[in-house]
């Protein structure tokens, strides 16, 4: 069988896909069958366990995990496996002389929350064009929370919203919520929309992911089908609304690509446009682990989005950010230049909601905060439309 070519490159020299298989029963293994020497060596990075043909979860007992890997060859099990037990342990390893060996994983146990979405849809829902405003039938309560994806699958208006992938921007309450597409980018379209069904759907953050990358999407450990049963966008998976999630399941994503190195603890993102009068997510609680509180620095560029005009602001904000607690959230401008305005207004503790709480005629960056996490926005009043790139350093998770 000839070798299979998984980075998109060919000659003798190009990355090559390796896979390296282990098969053993649960009495092969030693210390109270709780030890396995593979007979595969495997590659940390990417591994995956199955114990009679369900996808084991890496990690401690005390995280939540099955097992755990030592050097090459070794896997510990939290608890005894029975000698009937079917044990198979897949890696892949990468020979690659011009990248180096950059597969990153990302893990999801689906929770009673995450079980719900797809059975969940809202029918007769409006939308206005002037705000980006989702509007439910008969004020229900949509539950959707910042930072959620939602599937429109209907909609009567051919010049409104059109069917798609749309992330949630605020919640100004719950029968409402403000949208931009996907991958955070501003709305425009051109009429109000009535008979509108959306259906909340699971959607994960996987860092350093974009439309380019090679994406293996796997639950419980079947392989999903990209494009039929999820989807890949900016930094992040979409799973289809009609494959059925189910509590405790497990989402692992493995994805690699063609960057040369993973930089810790940073987060980026350049080419945002940000019309007059409303304001964009810059980043969230969600896109870091450990994100329950954050301390990082924040640099902000922004222009006017006519290339040939000069106005211009850019910024270094410093920022600490905490899940729950809005007043508990700081900004402290550190360096600004630029003639949009005199200076890049900050709003912080708790006095953050909407692009509104920005002075007219400013750019503005603001901190809050709810139950499900903590948020940095970018606002625009200065009067025209911009576009804008950030990056948020040394953060502490």
């Amino acid at each position: 069988m000839g070798i299979k070519y998984i980075s998109g490159f060919r000659g003798a020299d190009h990355a090559k896909q390796h896979l390296r298989r282990s098969v053993h029963l649960g009495s092969a293994l030693t210390s109270s069958y709780t030890v396995l020497s593979t007979a595969e060596a495997f590659d940390q990075q990417a591994c995956f366990v199955y114990l009679n043909g369900a996808l084991l979860k890496e990690g401690t007992s005390g995280a939540g995990g099955d097992y755990v890997l030592s050097g090459t060859s070794t896997v510990t099990f939290n608890t005894a496996v029975a000698t009937t037990d079917a044990i198979e342990v897949i890696s892949y390893a990468f020979q690659n002389p011009t990248l180096p060996q950059t597969m990153v994983e990302v893990d999801h146990t689906i929770t009673s929350a995450n079980a719900s979405y797809h059975s969940t849809s809202f029918a007769s829902c409006t939308y206005t064009t002037a705000t980006d405003l989702l509007t439910t039938n008969s004020s229900a309560a949509h539950g959707l929370a910042i930072g959620d994806v939602i599937s429109v699958t209907v909609s009567a208006t051919a010049t409104s919203i059109t069917l798609g992938r749309y992330r949630v921007l605020t919640v100004p309450s719950a029968s409402t919520a403000t949208l931009v597409s996907v991958d955070g980018v501003a709305l425009s379209f051109v009429d109000d929309g009535t008979g509108i069904t959306f259906i909340r759907v699971f959607n994960k953050k996987v860092p350093l992911l974009t439309q380019t990358n090679h994406v293996m999407l796997f639950l419980n450990g079947m392989h999903l089908v990209k494009d039929t049963d999820y989807y890949v966008d900016q930094q992040s998976i979409t799973v289809d609304s009609t494959v059925n999630l189910l509590e405790n399941a497990i989402v692992a994503v493995r994805h690699f690509g063609s960057f040369a190195t993973q930089v810790e603890n940073e987060f980026h993102k350049n080419a945002i446009t940000i019309a007059d009068d409303t304001h964009n997510l810059l980043i969230q609680s969600s896109d870091l682990t450990g994100n329950t509180t954050a301390v990082f620095q924040l640099w902000i560029s922004v222009r006017h989005s006519t290339a040939t005009n000069d106005a211009y602001r850019t910024s270094h904000v410093l920022v600490r950010a905490e899940k729950n607690v809005a007043a508990d959230c700081y900004l402290h401008r550190a360096a600004d230049a630029g003639n949009i305005a005199t200076n890049l207004q900050v709003v912080d503790t708790g006095s953050y909601s909407t692009h509104a709480n920005v002075t007219d005629g400013n750019i503005g960056v603001g901190i809050t905060a709810d139950a499900n996490g903590w948020y940095v926005y970018l606002a625009n009043r200065s009067g025209h439309s911009v576009v804008a790139g950030f990056k948020a350093l040394a953060i502490t998770n």
